[in-house]
């Protein structure tokens, strides 16, 4: 590859510039960002090699595309982009939903020579913004890619050896099985951490109740400090798989309140004994080592 553009400068669009420069990748990095104060850092911080002005013209040329956007803002601008696209030019994105993208996007690009390919990196942070970008960002990330209309096996590998290159690792799902495991296990801990925030801070608590707060509460309640339009985004585009899962998660809170009302310590014992399990279980992963990501 020669060139990469990446349209959005936020966390996720200054890490992968970021890291490219990190890694002395030979691309030429083009950027295009709404806001020219975010535009103006990125190049600051050498995560872009030039800014455009449009979306076309950030992706006029490029080899490769990386749409870094809140997921329903995604289709817009690869609309806005059609004009600039090259013929053999690969378009990604970094969605946390796939189902809506991956329905919307190769469609505009029949007759531009373009392809897609799906990308979401299961990596991240609760701070946001150019401010937030680290070149380590992607560094032994789980990369799910996905490959509506059938992009064809070239487009693939050239979007598995980007994230490869960033220093992650790639694995192909489909679309709606990708939609499903996420709500399970990304966008209903987020929602969780969210309401236990709001719980414990809720009207009618002591003014210094933050004080109390130790390091359980900002362990669990930590991605609660993501970016409200970005999981708004999320929920929207994945609303009937969260629900099935919150469900599932009341079923679990309605036995602990049973146990309590009951006074039944066996349960609940049972219950912080099954959760302790899962969570090693989950963590050590297939392979028993420790992943995170």
């Amino acid at each position: 590859m020669r060139r990469v553009a990446i349209i959005g400068l936020g966390l996720m669009g200054g890490s992968i510039g970021l890291a490219a420069k990190a890694r002395g990748m030979p691309w030429e990095i083009v950027g295009y960002t709404r806001t020219a104060a975010t535009g103006r850092k990125a190049v600051r911080r050498g995560a872009v090699d030039r800014l455009a002005a449009t979306p076309a013209e950030a992706v006029a040329g490029a080899d490769l595309a990386v749409f870094c956007a809140p997921v329903e803002r995604i289709a817009p601008l690869v609309r806005d982009s059609l004009p600039g696209f090259a013929r053999g030019a690969v378009v990604t994105d970094v969605a946390s939903t796939r189902m809506v993208v991956d329905a919307e996007v190769p469609p505009m690009l029949k007759g531009t020579g373009a392809v897609f390919v799906g990308s979401h990196p299961v990596a991240g942070s609760e701070r946001q913004g150019i401010e937030a970008a680290h070149p380590d960002l992607y560094v032994g990330a789980r990369v799910l890619l996905t490959a509506p209309g059938r992009p064809g096996a070239a487009a693939v590998a050239r979007v598995r050896g980007f994230w490869s290159s960033l220093g992650a690792r790639c694995r192909a799902m489909d679309s709606a099985g990708h939609d499903r495991v996420l709500a399970r296990t990304s966008h209903l801990p987020h929602m969780i951490a969210s309401l236990l925030a709001a719980t414990v801070g809720r009207a009618g608590g002591r003014a210094d109740l933050g004080e109390f707060c130790g390091r359980g509460f900002a362990d669990t309640s930590r991605v609660a400090e993501g970016s409200p339009e970005v999981w708004l985004d999320i929920v929207r585009t994945n609303r009937s798989n969260l629900q099935h899962e919150l469900h599932a998660f009341r079923r679990e809170l309605d036995r602990l309140i049973e146990a309590l009302a009951a006074s039944d310590d066996a349960a609940v014992r049972r219950l912080l004994e099954r959760g302790r399990s899962a969570r090693r279980r989950l963590i050590a992963g297939p392979n028993g080592s420790k992943d995170l990501s």
